[in-house]
């Protein structure tokens, strides 16, 4: 989808200036009613869609009808004037016309140590009858309040622009911030220095700059919605270039991922080391063989035997040890045997070589030497004899063993060597044992690597992605950079300063046009509304002329004029969510020499005022100048007048009259209130 067809069918919801096309709908006040603490009721009936006026002497409750409306609009503290009205009423109620919707909205008298009061009392219906003091019960707050008008008269979710750094919070738009246009105090209405109602308090110049592009339709009634559907669209912009990023890199070094994986694949035997992959294809077929690979059964026959031979080998070498030392005892025995007879042998050689030792005669009284008589027996030559005797034995007994040591030997050698043999044997053996093991182990260790490159063939299989130009995540972000693209086009703050300056510039020729129709000064130049120092400019040929420059109060209660009534013109002509009616608290008040010859201008005569003082032609031409605009903009626009002067012969005034002019007992708080205790 392209850009064009994103934009039209996303602009196919709005009309000029990009607001929503949406049904009318026109907040008018249908009365105003007041309570006080014995039930009894006060209640003035506005005509919708018309000029309203109310006219009478100074200090009647006139200038307390702006007030009451704006406490029952969800305001926290009540700027009703102490006084009589304070003192003698107990609740005030305003009965609200929304297309065919009737809200009745009543708050209490703030407590005497307070002036703010949060409670409130509401009811909607398609008719309402004014209900008793008994029946009001608060069951509402002013937070609610505002949020259900809000709601009613269509202030859709929003949020306030703060340009990039700023330290201003953002905050929303409510039926609050529409207040600024609905009210002219009588301090306001032609004052040279502030042009909408509470601009001389701090913050509210800038909340009225911060709010006035909604309010105009500059900014588009879903800018909250397309802020969030841009930053979606944006998250799912960054994944699928997040993806396509990770799948290129994968398609990039597939061929050398895979050829790497193939190298492996061979060395460990599970494709055979003579094949050549062609191209890619071939190394993914390749791979994908290697898939089916099964570990090889390990079997150990001899794992059972090895206790048994390392024991039967202890014992072979245990009894060889034993052999051996015997044989070493035994021959070191012969070799002793050997000496000796062979030592003896040598001395009786020599006795008999010279015949030295007689054996014939073994007499004890025989010398062993001459073999002579002795008259006594010698002892000791007898036991030389007997020695001698012995050592001959000795030696012939040593001769006869000799053959048969040597033999016991030979046999313990014999046994020997056989004892080495099966040492060897079992050793043998059990090498045969270590070496099965080791060629299991070696199977182990061969599948378990086997395995391991498996794995990560079929890791690298199952995560590949094959991409091409006009693959489907291609075309997923493309149409992801329009729909962004789209979305930063509606929401480019250049295109909501281009709306609103093209907004201003309309407006600007409408009040041009009405200052030329009240003759005011410079009315030959074009006039606008700046509304980043919230004034009205007239812009001559050589310099701008802002308001506060300009001479004489008729001049600046005009610019007041011109200005509120185009902004409400522009908002019903383009449904804007804005109330539609407009408070002007003594307007002509400024036509007047002095204060006290305005507030004697009850019961004067018409034709004398004018004779008195020529500027009451432009009082005339401005409530004519009211009328003609109110008649224009009917049924949708309300104008509320609380005035002083009577204008007796002119009958449109006289026809606008809601009441018999304030003089005498009448006034907003009844008379006989004031009298009773």
């Amino acid at each position: 989808m392209g850009v064009g067809l994103l934009k039209q069918e996303k602009y196919q919801q709005f009309i000029l200036c990009g607001a929503f096309v949406r049904k009318a709908v026109c907040m008018q006040i249908k009365s105003i009613t007041l309570y006080n603490s014995a039930g009894d009721k006060r209640t003035i009936n506005f005509k919708l869609g018309q000029v309203n006026i109310i006219t009478g002497k100074s200090s009647r409750g006139k200038s307390a009808l702006l007030e009451i409306v704006d406490y029952c609009l969800g305001g926290k503290e009540s700027g009703i004037p102490d006084g009589v009205i304070q003192d003698k009423v107990a609740w005030y109620a305003v009965l609200f016309q929304i297309n065919e919707t009737q809200v009745f909205i009543a708050k209490s008298q703030p407590s005497k140590d307070s002036s703010s009061q949060n409670q409130v009392y509401y009811n909607s219906a398609n008719e309402i009858i004014i209900p008793e003091l008994s029946q009001l019960e608060a069951n509402s707050n002013n937070e609610a309040i505002k949020s259900f008008l809000s709601d009613l008269i269509g202030i859709s979710p929003n949020e306030t622009i703060v340009e990039e750094g700023g330290s201003r919070r953002q905050f929303e738009a409510t039926i609050r911030q529409a207040i600024f246009y609905l009210f002219q105090k009588q301090g306001t209405v032609a004052n040279q220095d502030i042009l909408f109602h509470r601009q001389q308090e701090l913050f509210i110049p800038q909340a009225i700059k911060d709010t006035i592009p909604y309010f105009l339709g500059a900014i588009q009634e879903d800018r909250l919605k397309l802020q969030k559907e841009l930053h979606q669209a944006r998250r799912k912009l960054e994944q699928a270039q997040s993806s396509l990023k990770e799948a290129e890199l994968i398609t990039k070094q597939r061929f050398i991922i895979g050829r790497n994986l193939l190298i492996e694949a061979q060395q460990v035997g599970l494709i055979d080391s003579n094949f050549i992959a062609k191209d890619t294809a071939d190394i993914f077929k390749a791979l994908d063989s290697t898939l089916s690979w099964e570990a090889n059964e390990i079997i150990l026959t001899g794992n059972d035997k090895f206790p048994n031979l390392q024991v039967e080998s202890e014992e072979i070498w245990q009894e060889f040890k034993r052999i051996n030392e015997k044989i070493v005892a035994t021959e070191a025995f012969l070799n002793q045997k050997t000496g000796f007879s062979k030592e003896a042998t040598q001395q009786l050689l020599r006795l008999e070589s010279i015949n030295l030792f007689k054996t014939e005669n073994t007499s004890a009284n025989h010398c062993p030497f001459c073999n002579s008589g002795l008259l006594e027996s010698i002892p000791s030559l007898s036991a030389i004899r007997e020695s001698l005797i012995n050592l001959q034995n000795n030696v012939k007994n040593v001769e006869a063993s000799q053959p048969r040591l040597i033999e016991h030997i030979q046999q313990l050698k014999e046994r020997r060597e056989e004892l080495r043999r099966q040492k060897k044997e079992k050793d043998m053996a059990i090498k045969a044992a270590i070496d099965e093991q080791e060629a299991a182990k070696q199977i182990r260790d061969n599948n378990a690597h086997i395995a391991r490159s498996v794995g990560r063939i079929s890791l690298y299989l199952e995560t590949l992605e094959f991409l091409d130009e006009d693959a489907q995540i291609h075309l997923e972000i493309q149409q992801l950079k329009t729909l962004v693209a789209s979305y930063e086009e509606e929401l480019d703050i250049s295109e909501i300063t281009a709306n609103l300056n093209s907004i201003l510039n309309r407006i600007g020729q409408q009040m041009t046009e009405w200052a030329r129709l009240l003759q005011l000064e410079h009315s030959d130049s074009p006039y606008r509304l700046d509304i980043n120092k919230l004034t009205v400019i007239a812009d001559r040929p050589d310099r701008p002329i802002p308001m506060r420059r300009m001479g004489g109060g008729e001049n600046w209660l005009g610019c007041h004029l011109i200005t509120l009534l185009a902004l409400h013109k522009h908002f019903i002509e383009r449904n804007r969510p804005v109330p539609h009616f407009l408070f002007l608290d003594q307007p002509t008040q400024i036509y007047f020499p002095s204060k006290e010859a305005y507030l004697n201008l009850e019961g004067t005569p018409f034709d004398e005022i004018i004779r008195a003082n020529p500027d009451m032609a432009a009082v005339e031409r401005m409530f004519n100048f009211l009328f003609d605009v109110c008649e224009e903009l009917s049924p949708h626009f309300q104008i509320i007048i609380m005035e002083h002067a009577n204008l007796g012969n002119n009958e449109r005034f006289q026809n606008a009259l809601l009441e018999e002019p304030w003089t005498d007992g009448r006034a907003l708080v009844p008379e006989n209130w004031i009298s009773s205790i």
